[in-house]
This record gives C-alpha cells, structure tokens and sequence, in this order.
C-alpha cells in the first residue's frame, strides 16, 4: 500500500507536443515540436515530433496550435509580500544586512495571478527607499504555501538605489556626493571580506561580498543618463562586479552607445517610453532606444506592483510596439534576465538539460491576444487555464 502511494507521488514524466517551439537558444525554431521531460523536471529531449519518439510510460500533452516558451524571470518584484508593505526600511541610508527572505508570503494572490501572466521566477527585492536595501531572493512561483519550496536562490541579487528615490534615506544619503562616497566605502570594505572569505565572521557585509565572489550581481535601481552610467561606472568598471541597471528611463538612453561600448546588462521598466518636450515632444520607446545605441543585453520588468505582475509579458510587447525588434523584445521575457541574474545554467531557455520552466501559449508571446493555457515550473504543471483562466 505504501508502495503505491509513493508511486503515485512521482513527478510524472512528460512528452509536451506544441505548433511552434520557440527555445530562446540561440533563436532557434521548431516547428511541429517535442518535449521530453524527465520525473526530475528537466529537458530530455527536443526536436520536431518526426524525430522524437515518445517513450513508453510518458503523459503526453498536446497542443497543436500553441506557442511553447521558457518561463519569464521578472528581475525587479516586490510582490514577495502580497502587497506593498515591508518593501522599505530608512531608519538608514544603508542597509545591506537587510533581506526579503523573512517577508515572503510564498503562493500569495499575486504570485498566483503572476503565473498566469507567464512568470515563473521573479527577483523579489526591497524597495527603492535608501542607498542600499537589502539582498534579494529569487523566489520560483510553485503552487506552495512553504516559504522552503518558493525559494530558489538566497540572496539572489542586493538592491541599490541611484538618484532621487534614496534621498529619503536623509542623512549622507541625502545628496549624491554622500550616496556615492557611502557605496564606495562598502564597496571597499566587501572586496577585502571576499578576499580573506570571511563572509561568516561579517554577516552584515556577506550578502556584498557574495558579490566579488561572483555568487549574484548588484540590481541598481537607477534613471538619467548621468545615474545610468555612474552606475556601469562604479560598479562595472571601477570595482570590477556584476551589476544589472534597473530602469534606466527618464533620458538614461543618451549614454546608450557608452553603456553598449562596455556591454552593460540593462533591465527597462516599468516606464516603457520616455516623452519629452525638448525632443519636439518625441515619444521614444526606451528597450528601441537602447537597441539602436547598439545594446543587446536587455530585459524587461515590471516593478510590480507598479505594473502588475501577470502583465510582465505585455512590458516586452508593448518594447516591440513601440520599435524594438521582436526578437530583442522575445529575449527580454526569458533568456537575458536568467543570464544576467546568472542562473542561465538552469532554466532560461529550451534545451536538454535544463529545467522545464515553460508556457504554453494560444498564440505567440508577444501577442496580446494570446492567452496562457499551462505553465510548468521543473516539469511540474502550475497553472492550467481548463482550471479556470486566471489572466
């Protein structure tokens, strides 16, 4: 008895058949695709349906007319909590012994809601409020209430705020002469720490110093182009650390060829335009801008709940409304968040050996129409619309 009921607990294994596979692996198409996927929730196998057999003892779930795609990384959240609270704390300008890890409400409504969107991993973060906030968790959108299960990497990124969102931090963090004085002194202080690997003996300093040992990048939250490349500047270029700009709006392009000389990792949103009278009141699309300045790195978010969470896939169609090219605005869903997070290794885009975090989609992506029909998380099916659609 026990036996079978262990039996039926196994994650089972799967054989996916969708229209149109699009695997974000080096913009590679199947058309008439096949999924394999292992009890372990990874990719066995893909290719057309002509060449991949479905083994004996697979599930197999088709969708003839569908679009199959890897699961969206949202790298600037702050739904963690299922609302806005606990997002901030400005008791100081400086906060990196900070972290959301104890605010999560793991499979709160906007994760669940999210997940119809198509989003199966989000950066959840602290707020903008001070300085430095607080480390990030990755936290994967499984149908759990246990924060253990929601959880897929501590500290996913640290959170650090350019301009004028930390001036409320007060104190020396109240100018930009002091914020940037105060960043350099950490980030003297965490390069001496991951050189001994002392991380242990100063745990308000680990999650920074996690940085220099290339564990997770800083995530800056930063707009206008003198913040936008100060940011590349002191992080990228003069202490030598992974760093993804975040926002980057409000006439942060004007730097873009220079960000691009440097291969900046850019993360836009949630403003998807900039307007500006000065420019014969030009709407200008900003993922576009940057695109034409000669970026490729480039991801999407939605700063939920500034825009909401399920619609984290819109950002990257309304990118490609407003001119960038469709396979940029693609990427920018999946495969740049989960490098530039720098957890490409395992999910990110279609190809064997990665986890099956996937959506299938009644249409491609990008298109609005389109609804959402399953998403897998590691194989396992966290939202299926005939269960009633959600988003």
């Amino acid at each position: 008895m026990l036996s079978l009921i262990a039996l039926s607990l196994v994650t089972p294994q799967i054989a996916l058949d969708a229209g149109v596979a699009l695997t974000m692996n080096d913009r590679h198409v199947i058309h008439n695709a096949r999924i394999l996927i292992s009890a372990a929730g990874n990719i066995e196998n893909i290719g057309r349906q002509s060449g991949v057999a479905i083994p004996e003892g697979y599930q197999h779930l088709s969708f003839p007319g569908s679009f199959v795609w890897p699961g969206g990384v949202d790298l600037h959240s702050h739904t963690q909590t299922g609302g806005w609270g606990d997002i901030n704390d400005m008791v100081h300008p400086d906060n990196p012994e900070l972290r959301t890890l104890d605010t999560i409400r793991a499979n709160n409504q906007l994760h669940k809601v999210g997940r119809a969107g198509g989003v199966t991993m989000v950066n959840a973060i602290p707020g903008s409020g001070t300085n430095i906030s607080g480390a990030g968790t990755l936290v994967q959108l499984v149908n759990s209430s246990h924060v253990e299960d929601v959880v897929y990497k501590y500290p996913g990124s640290v959170k650090v705020a350019q301009g004028y969102n930390p001036e409320r931090g007060d104190d020396l963090g109240a100018s930009r002469m002091g914020m940037w004085w105060m960043l350099r002194w950490y980030l003297d202080r965490a390069d001496a720490i991951a050189q001994a690997d002392s991380l242990a003996k100063h745990p308000d300093m680990a999650s920074i110093a996690g940085i220099f040992q290339k564990k997770h990048p800083f995530l800056v939250h930063t707009a206008g182009a003198r913040d936008t490349y100060g940011t590349v500047r002191m992080f990228q270029l003069e202490a030598g650390v992974p760093v993804v700009v975040s926002h980057g709006s409000f006439n942060g392009f004007a730097v873009g060829k220079e960000l691009a000389e440097v291969n900046a990792r850019l993360n836009i949103g949630p403003r998807n335009f900039d307007f500006n009278v000065a420019r014969n009141a030009q709407i200008r699309g900003l993922v576009e801008a940057y695109e034409s300045a000669g970026n490729t790195d480039i991801s999407i978010q939605t700063d939920a709940s500034v825009i909401p969470q399920e619609e984290y896939v819109y950002q990257a169609t309304l990118a490609e409304r407003l001119g960038c090219s469709t396979w940029t605005a693609l990427e920018s869903i999946n495969v740049r968040p989960a490098s530039q997070i720098q957890i490409n290794d395992r999910l990110g885009c279609l190809a064997v050996g990665l986890r099956a975090d996937l959506v299938v989609s009644s249409g491609q992506p990008l298109d609005p129409r389109a609804a959402v029909e399953i998403v897998m998380i590691s194989g396992e099916v966290v939202y299926d619309i005939s269960d009633g659609q959600m988003y």
